[in-house]
């Protein structure tokens, strides 16, 4: 790449900045910005539109349901963030987070004085039982977590209503500390006040802002709360502890060893040494006898529809006991062109009738879109340099590439605080890989100056695209920023995937590795010039409803049926075998041709038609005779 002039003066000028090492600089890890929202969910809501039905005993929910709102049939708000990224082990897969933010990720107060923040209110029960003094309230709660932990003056409280009084009374409250393991709570109700039709009862929480008038950045997303195993019934006692429910505790792990995510056009590359032997579950018996059960894997490409099944045996399990097993997996890629695809991972228990049947399931979506990604989308922090002299300090990330490409641009996301005070502008920096240090190198390409955005959707990445420099990449390659102020830039720090080692800083003295365990939330887009964030392949802009296969399953010959409005002429068919190998390719003449297969044996295939070298459909295609 020829080096631009602007560039040479911009490298001589970091040279001349950065030879000292400041005293007071720091590399901090700050509170979490905004809960990590799944792609197109949009804003939290604050308060359903509609109270639902009088919900009958028992009720139940320990939020392994898809998230991120409150499942809508128990819970009439969704102040809270139904995920699986803020504690590590759950009773069962899922917690309810609760936090400082608002519904569109505002702080809910700007004091260090405790204020109300989120509330998760249950929908009207029947408790319509005068005289009965089995009925308890149990729960689950876990201070902190991967988040941040409470003050002592903050708090988590536990309401109860009386429908006949129409007042909220205070039954349990616990002080704000630091903690990264579950307890659980027996609450017992038998005053008449609450036996009634009509009963709620609400989680609330406390929360406080940092006092420091120095750092503005440390203002932001405090204070969480993790609840689990919410359990309303009569005929308990709180001397029974027990759950009768094997479930899942973790999320489905990644298919690539180092990566959460690559472009689909070097996954081919990638495919012998990035894919992984076996897929890791985490499961408990939460139980107190030895339970019984099976485990299944299965992988279908949501383009294709193609589907593997893995049976990992059945297998006895103690009581209280993480339990981990790898499952080995020989899924039929077929790496056909596209410019994207995503893959369905999803593993289940198979356990007894009894056992609550949706903890059992955990389900991975597979993205394979136009960048790399180390992190799993979760800002549980933020990262970044502070203090005196940290003005032009350096940032740097390491990626290696599997193809050679070009990068067309950088996704950063942002964490936001109070009044946004990380507002600073930046330039993005990409350097070269020192191979003697194993560092970053020399500047490769320094952006203008830019400013962090914030999307009005939560954890919203932004992109920032390169479109003045032809960069083109191979191999090791590093990508960050160049500050311009002491203050931190507060970049998302993702606590679930680790990847320190890959994580660079320069004050002056050369650069070290980050002291911090996790992975920035900064990914390098590679491949085409970018217009907007793509499709899945075959999923929201595939043809496969204009193409209809018959006999289907075939025998010796099969035909394809277009609608009038397409052309044959300027299409082609393919068939490949689950290996992924062209068995059969014609150009089809006309609507209506007859496709000779005779010669395949017999099995699944995979039918995938093209126009003028363009994937537009795919269709499964079985032959039996």
């Amino acid at each position: 790449m020829i080096e631009t002039k602007d560039l040479k003066i911009f490298k001589l000028f970091l040279c001349c900045l950065v030879f000292v090492m400041p005293i007071h600089a720091q590399e901090v890890l700050v509170p979490a910005g905004t809960p990590a929202y799944g792609e197109k969910q949009g804003f939290k809501s604050e308060q359903i539109g509609s109270i639902p039905d009088t919900l009958e005993l028992p009720f139940f929910d320990d939020f392994s349901r898809t998230g991120p709102m409150p499942h809508a049939p128990f819970w009439i708000d969704e102040y809270v963030f139904i995920n699986s990224s803020y504690t590590l082990n759950p009773v069962t897969i899922g917690v309810a987070t609760m936090d400082a933010i608002d519904a569109e990720g505002n702080l809910n107060g700007t004091s260090s004085l405790p204020f109300e923040s989120d509330f998760l209110t249950s929908a009207p029960i029947n408790l319509d039982y005068p005289g009965r003094t089995d009925i308890y309230l149990s729960f689950f709660y876990e201070p902190m977590g991967l988040g941040d932990n409470p003050e002592d003056g903050d708090s988590l409280t536990v309401d109860f209503f009386a429908s006949d009084s129409n007042r909220w009374e205070t039954a349990w409250n616990f002080p704000g500390s630091a903690n990264d393991t579950f307890k659980q709570v027996f609450i017992h109700i038998s005053e008449e006040r609450f036996l009634k039709k009509g009963f709620q009862f609400r989680f609330k929480n406390y929360a406080s802002l940092p006092q420091t008038q120095f750092s503005p950045d440390q203002k932001g997303n405090v204070d969480h709360w993790h609840i689990d195993y919410v359990y309303l019934d009569t005929a308990r006692s709180s001397n029974v502890t027990a759950i009768n429910d094997v479930s899942m505790i973790s999320p489905m792990p990644s298919l690539l060893k180092n990566y959460e995510a690559i472009p689909w056009q070097h996954f081919p590359k990638a495919y012998l040494t990035e894919l992984k032997p076996a897929l890791q579950i985490r499961y408990r018996n939460n139980d107190t006898t030895v339970r019984n059960v099976t485990r299944i894997l299965k992988i279908t490409d949501l383009a294709y529809q193609v589907s593997d099944s893995v049976n990992g045996g059945a297998v006895n399990v103690e009581p209280g006991i993480i339990n981990e097993f790898n499952f080995p997996y020989n899924y039929p890629f077929i790496f056909y062109d596209a410019d994207s695809t995503v893959f369905e991972m999803m593993s289940y228990l198979v356990t007894e009738d009894l056992d609550y049947k949706w903890n059992d399931t955990v389900i991975r979506y597979q993205k394979f879109f136009n960048y790399y990604a180390y992190d799993d989308g979760s800002a549980e922090n933020g990262y970044g340099l502070r203090g005196e002299g940290t003005a032009n300090a350096l940032v740097a990330y390491q990626f290696s590439t599997f193809k050679k490409d070009t990068l067309r641009g950088v996704k950063m996301f942002f964490n936001r605080t109070l009044d946004d005070a990380s507002q600073d502008y930046f330039r993005i920096g990409i350097w070269d890989h020192d191979k003697t240090s194993g560092s970053p190198g020399e500047l490769i390409y320094a952006s203008q100056p830019v400013q962090p955005l914030y999307e009005d959707k939560l954890n919203e990445f932004i992109t920032f695209k390169i479109n003045d420099t032809l960069l083109i990449l191979s191999e090791t390659y590093y990508v960050g920023w160049i500050k311009t102020t002491e203050r931190i830039l507060n970049v998302g720090f993702d606590r679930n995937t680790v990847n320190s080692d890959k994580i660079f800083y320069n004050l002056g003295q050369g650069w070290l590795n980050s002291s911090f365990s996790g992975s920035l939330m900064i990914r390098p887009i590679m491949g085409k010039a970018l217009p907007s964030e793509p499709a899945p392949a075959g999923i929201e802009n595939s043809q496969e409803n204009l193409l209809k296969i018959y006999p289907n399953p075939a025998s010796t010959y099969f035909f394809l049926d277009f609608p009038d409005v397409i052309s044959p002429r300027e299409w082609s068919v393919t068939l490949y075998d689950l290996q992924g190998k062209t068995v059969y390719k014609s150009r089809v003449d006309n609507a209506h041709q007859q496709h000779q297969i005779s010669h395949l044996t017999n099995g699944l295939y995979i039918l995938r038609l093209d126009q003028n070298g363009q994937i537009k459909a795919s269709r499964k295609l079985m032959i039996a005779r």
